[in-house]
């Protein structure tokens, strides 16, 4: 049988007056009570009954069922991290879980994976608007067409991109943070959108002098002014939206298949 994964959202409030934890929505209109969205990734196969690998709302009434009975207190990723993976083990032994994310805000995730249990990844996410024009000048209007289509036009178009920037590395123990979230988005704002953003990518950037200005090499640009700026944890991922639809999303040199990114 094939072997497929299957990934449910567990939406869940933390309540900052008490540090209760509940799955739903929040109760109060105030700023109380924060809601996050828990993202579980299992593999296996599917029953050759139902077609299902888990009924999904099995997996949100096991959360709910070890809230009522084992409340978790460290309200840390890693804690929160530990704790889900010990409902999914004692529910689902039967498949494998893959990965656990977390949404905190629209623009910060943080992502934990089983065979790297002591790792974390921290996702930020920004947004970016530039020009480009995708043409190369030694090719007939012809090739262009057929290479760029609609994006070959000389006079270049703009985006408005969505950039992801992922590093990785083991959480401090006292404070539960890989890195100090500051730090990190100042090194982005100051190597990457000080840089390029609301600029003519061919025209105002020297990295993209002679170099296409895809969302591919946009990506590898990035990677490369960023690579040597975060000491103590791991520069692990750089994507590039440039449409809902479109990314891509680079690893570094030589990071092989086996790298694993927030989106499975």
């Amino acid at each position: 049988m094939d072997t497929l994964r299957l990934t449910k959202g567990i939406g869940l409030v933390i309540d900052r007056r008490d540090g209760r934890v509940w799955v739903g929505q929040p109760t109060r209109c105030d700023l109380t009570q924060v809601p996050v969205k828990l993202w579980v990734t299992l593999e296996g196969t599917c029953d050759s009954e139902t077609g299902l690998l888990v009924n999904v709302r099995d997996i949100k009434q096991a959360f709910v069922q070890m809230l009522a009975e084992q409340p978790f207190t460290d309200l840390t990723a890693l804690g929160l991290f530990s704790w889900a993976r010990r409902v999914i083990k004692r529910n689902f032994s039967n498949f494998k879980m893959l990965s656990l994310s977390l949404d905190m805000t629209d623009a910060l995730t943080i992502a934990w994976r089983d065979e790297d249990l002591e790792m974390i990844q921290i996702t930020t996410k920004y947004e970016l608007a530039a020009s480009h024009c995708l043409h190369n000048a030694d090719w007939t209007d012809e090739q262009n067409e057929l290479a760029f289509g609609k994006c070959s036009n000389p006079a270049g178009h703009g985006h408005n991109y969505l950039l992801e920037v992922t590093l990785r590395g083991n959480p401090d123990r006292t404070s539960g943070e890989v890195t100090d979230l500051e730090e990190f988005r100042r090194v982005v704002q100051c190597e990457v959108l000080d840089r390029f953003d609301h600029k003519n990518l061919n025209e105002d950037c020297e990295e993209f002098a002679g170099l296409m200005p895809t969302v591919e090499n946009m990506a590898k640009v990035f990677w490369d002014r960023l690579i040597h700026r975060f000491t103590d944890v791991e520069l692990y991922r750089v994507a590039v939206w440039e449409t809902p639809t479109t990314y891509a999303e680079y690893f570094g040199p030589g990071a092989g298949p086996l790298r694993w990114s927030s989106r499975l």
